[in-house]
């Protein structure tokens, strides 16, 4: 059996792994207009509004990655009591998710990460501006959090821990409950991996590998390398991923020579927008149905092949990862 035919058989056995996503929920507001002229006011473009979409980002879109890849998500998280929150929540709950454990926060704003793409009317739209507010999470109780995720762990295959620095992911939650626990847990922290020792794994990608061990890989193996290294050393983890855009993977492991993992469709990549979601996500279902470090990391590869072939932040289900997978044993 050649690795490609394994990951097709990973892919199915993922399929119904309760994977508790403790982390920060954001919604993810694109709106998309024309530009066909130029203000009076000042030398800017007008955009005439054709639509808008909103969607659980950050976490939220971790949450949704494990859904489309047929695996059951518990997510813990906070949300405002604002209309954002509420839309969120109507949104997983739309697909099935339990939001039992996700807390609404009376007279707070949900995080918002706004993105305005703007085109001519038979031209590709593209991102013209970002605009980030709400989620304050850190004035939150630590206690409420620990509740719900102590509650959402009962009966979990794994956890997802998504820490975008907002505040819902507290490290000493994570020491209390997770470290060095049987349930394995993989991570992907944007700022503060190192306080996340003992967890099973970690998903940086390599400019947060780069500012976690203050140095400047580039084209340096070596040096890429080294901070890996260090990092599985000083988080005493048993496998660190990390993700380097059009250059693949490069998965170390204590005790094993490393192993490079090119991308996936290259040649098709639209937004790469999220892939790092989808990624975290694969490669924990993966873990969690057994599947040893390589094979996870490869399938998670595939499945972020997928994800970049489409528009924003994109959940690629299981079929889709499936049939990118029978291509390529094909092509073999």
């Amino acid at each position: 059996m050649n690795k490609r035919t394994k990951l097709v058989e990973w892919l199915s056995a993922i399929k119904g792994n309760r994977i508790v996503v403790w982390g920060d929920i954001v919604a993810d507001h694109t709106l998309y207009g024309d530009t066909s002229r130029i203000s009076r006011e000042a030398p800017v473009l007008i955009l005439e509004k054709e639509w808008d979409n909103v969607a659980p980002g950050c976490a939220g879109n971790a949450i949704m990655n494990v859904a489309a890849l047929g695996g059951i998500p518990i997510p813990v998280g906070v949300v405002g009591s604002d209309s954002m929150g509420k839309r969120l929540l109507r949104q997983l709950e739309k697909q099935a998710i339990d939001t039992s454990y996700i807390e609404t926060r009376a007279a707070s704003e949900t995080a918002i990460k706004m993105r305005v793409l703007a085109g001519g009317l038979h031209t590709v739209k593209q991102q013209v501006i970002r605009i980030d507010s709400g989620g304050d999470y850190q004035s939150f109780s630590e206690a409420g959090i620990r509740k719900n995720l102590q509650a959402a762990l009962r009966n979990a295959d794994g956890v997802i821990v998504s820490d975008y620095g907002l505040g819902t992911v507290r490290s000493g939650t994570f020491a209390a409950l997770l470290r060095k626990r049987s349930l394995l847990s993989v991570i992907d922290s944007r700022y503060s991996l190192d306080d996340f020792a003992g967890a099973l794994s970690a998903t940086p990608n390599e400019p947060e590998l780069e500012e976690l061990r203050r140095v400047e890989i580039g084209d340096d193996e070596g040096v890429l390398e080294k901070a890996a290294r260090d990092t599985l050393r000083n988080l005493s983890l048993e496998a660190l991923l990390v993700t380097r855009g059009k250059k693949g993977m490069a998965l170390f492991q204590s005790r094993k020579q490393r192993v490079d993992i090119p991308v996936s469709r290259v040649q098709d990549i639209v937004d790469v927008t999220g892939a790092g979601d989808t990624v975290i996500a694969a490669y924990t279902l993966a873990l969690a149905a057994g599947a040893p470090f390589e094979d996870a990391a490869r399938l998670a590869n595939v499945a972020a092949g997928v994800a970049v072939m489409k528009l924003g932040a994109a959940a690629p289900d299981a079929a889709e990862v499936r049939g990118a997978l029978r291509e390529m044993v094909a092509s073999a």
